[in-house]
This record gives C-alpha cells, sequence and structure tokens, in this order.
C-alpha cells in the first residue's frame, strides 16, 4: 500500500484542515490567550518592571498590565472566551451528527450541557474583567475574576466528567480515557494554584504595603508570590485549550468526505483494479463505493459503542453488509443504514 498523502493522513493538521477543521478553533483560542499573555509580559518587562501604583509589588497582576494596554487585554479576552464557547458547542454538534463517540447515557448529556453553562458563564466573566479594568473598578474586576476562575474550573471538570463516562461506553476509544485524564491533570493544577493565589492575595489585600504587623517588605514578597500565581494560573489555561484539541481530533477522519476520498485513493493504490484517467472514479463508482459505504457504517458503530463489524474490514477496504441480511435492519435517526448485500446505498446524511 502506498503512503497516504498529507490530506488523507489525519495524523496530521492539512488532513484537518479539510476534512475536521474544528480543531482549529480551540487552537485559535490557546494561541490567541498564549501570544497575549506573553506580549502583557513582554511589555511590563521593556517598560522596566515598573511598579504602576505605589501600593503594588515587585512582580505585578496581569490585571495591572492589561489595565495600562487595555485595548490590547480586551482583544485578547474576547478572541479567547468567544473561541472556547464556539469549542464547546462544536464538540456537542459533533457528538449529536456522531462525528465523535456519542453520549449513550442521560449524564453525560448533562455533564456536556453543565460544562457549556458554566464555560459562557466563565467566558462572559473574563471579557467583563477586561472591560472593567482594575484601577477604575477594583471591586467588579475581582468579582469577575472570582467568577471566571470558578466557572471555567466547573465546565472543565465537568467536560473530564462526561470523557470518563464516555470511555465506560467506549472501552475501544483509548484516546477518552487518556483526554479525561489530561483534562483533569490540568484542572487539578490550576485549581491548586488558585487555591494558593487566593490565600497568598488575602493575606495582604493584594497590595505591597504594611498590614497589620506584617513589614511593606513582607507584604510585597508574599504579594509577589500571588502575581506569580496568576501568571502561572494563565499559561495553564493554554494546555487546557489543548485538551480540548484533542477531543475534536477524531472528528476528522469521520467526515464523509473524508471516507469518500481516503476509499478512492485506497482503490486506486491498493490490491483493487487500477484506475487511470481523469474520469475513472466518475465512470466506475461501484468499485470504491463499497469501501465508502462499509468505512461509514464501521465508523457510525464505533461512535456509537456497536461495533458489530470487525476491524480489518476497513483496514482491507472490503464492502461490510449487515448481518441481519438486506431489508431487516432499521435505520438510525442520524441517518445511517447497514449497506444492503446487492449494493444499493443507503440514505445519506449531509456531512461535512
Amino acid at each position: 500500500m502506498a503512503r497516504l498523502p498529507l490530506h488523507l493522513n489525519t495524523r496530521t493538521f492539512t488532513s484537518h484542515l479539510f476534512f475536521g477543521p474544528y480543531i482549529f478553533i480551540p487552537l485559535i483560542g490557546g494561541l490567541t490567550w498564549l501570544g497575549g499573555i506573553l506580549a502583557l509580559l513582554l511589555l511590563w518587562v521593556t517598560d522596566g518592571k515598573p511598579r504602576y501604583r505605589g501600593d503594588e509589588a515587585s512582580v505585578v497582576f496581569i490585571s495591572d498590565v492589561g489595565a495600562v494596554h487595555k485595548t490590547l487585554f480586551i482583544v485578547i479576552c474576547s478572541v479567547t472566551a468567544g473561541c472556547y464557547v464556539l469549542s464547546l458547542f462544536a464538540e456537542r454538534w459533533l457528538r449529536h451528527i456522531d462525528r465523535l463517540p456519542v453520549d449513550l447515557r442521560i449524564r453525560e448529556k448533562i455533564f456536556d450541557w453543565l460544562a457549556i453553562c458554566f464555560g459562557i458563564i466563565g467566558s462572559a466573566a473574563l471579557i467583563l474583567l477586561s472591560v472593567f479594568d482594575t484601577f477604575n473598578h477594583s471591586t467588579v474586576h475581582w468579582s469577575m475574576t472570582l467568577v471566571f476562575i470558578v466557572g471555567i474550573a466547573l465546565s472543565a471538570i465537568f467536560q473530564a466528567g462526561e470523557i470518563w463516562s464516555l470511555h465506560k461506553d467506549h472501552p475501544d476509544r483509548k484516546s477518552l480515557l487518556r483526554n479525561s485524564i489530561y483534562k483533569l491533570i490540568v484542572v487539578g493544577f490550576a485549581v491548586a494554584c488558585a487555591i494558593c493565589f487566593g490565600a497568598t492575595y488575602a493575606v495582604c489585600g493584594g497590595d505591597a504595603i504594611a498590614k497589620g504587623s506584617r513589614s511593606a517588605s513582607t507584604c510585597n514578597r508574599i504579594t509577589s508570590v500571588a502575581a506569580a500565581f496568576e501568571w502561572t494560573i494563565a499559561f495553564i489555561l493554554v494546555f487546557f485549550f489543548l485538551t480540548i484539541v484533542a477531543d475534536l481530533w477524531p472528528a476528522g477522519k469521520s467526515s464523509a468526505r473524508y471516507m469518500r476520498r481516503l476509499a478512492r485513493w485506497q482503490e486506486k493504490h491498493g490490491e483493487g483494479d487500477d484506475f487511470t484517467g481523469r474520469r475513472a472514479f466518475a465512470e466506475y463508482p461501484e468499485r470504491w463505493e463499497g469501501r465508502y459505504e462499509g468505512m461509514r457504517q464501521a465508523m457510525y458503530e464505533r461512535n456509537t459503542g456497536q461495533e458489530k463489524a470487525p476491524r480489518d474490514s476497513m483496514a482491507s477496504g472490503a464492502p461490510m453488509v449487515n448481518s441481519s441480511g438486506p431489508g431487516m435492519g432499521s435505520t438510525p435517526p442520524n441517518g445511517y443504514a447497514a449497506p444492503a448485500a446487492n449494493g444499493v446505498a443507503y440514505p445519506e446524511r449531509a456531512r461535512v
């Protein structure tokens, strides 16, 4: 078998650009957030690491730099929030149309919708905390910061719960278990840093001036540690976006267009009929359509937890037929149906 071209190799970003572009939504969000945080950090360093106010610590908070460069901060937060919400809805839609392993239990759908709801709340808070800066609206800003951290944390926890539950219904999909563990590790680390941030921030109220029995130098060190934890949490969010990319990655190989292209390529370069000429596939569609129908049926059964057909059928390219015989199976609600033994195609659902 010849080597797959880049646009058909689902291990590459090139293939997803054509058949599974959904992964680029969280990818853009993560890169925007990473680039934005690095830009704010670089601006602060190139300015000479200033203390924008007299009561600030040696290490300033992201909010302080964001308040000085407010337009940039609003753009960063708005793009990141938008990409996160769109990523959640993309995953929900792909599971609904069987492009990803489907939710077979009510609790999985509940987890998914709770993740979306808390994600929307956290994303809205992210935009609001950038609009109401810490210098002019301190109370609103830090309140929204708390809502953002709690909202995104709960959203991530429910996502991890859904993926973990899906793994039990789809034990053959090892990526589900792996992704849920990654999410829990990232979320656990972020929550631990958030607790440390809250504890150190509360000691001196986020200021570097003397408070009670604590001297100004002591508060400066403690508040600087709190700021360092805030920067750390911001960078952890990038890794969480990568876990969403991993969740959406399998959608590239479940695209109907991808399976048609792959079936044609396999028939042309495999052990089947030798195709020549630019109109060969159009003139002899029956030679590759069996492969395509078999791939679709196998992918449907795998995503819905059935997996009745042997896996080597997809690898060999042999058409798969319904074991119950033609005309004996019922059409699933998503439009799939097992191909009949006589090669008659089942109703196809429009897919991207």
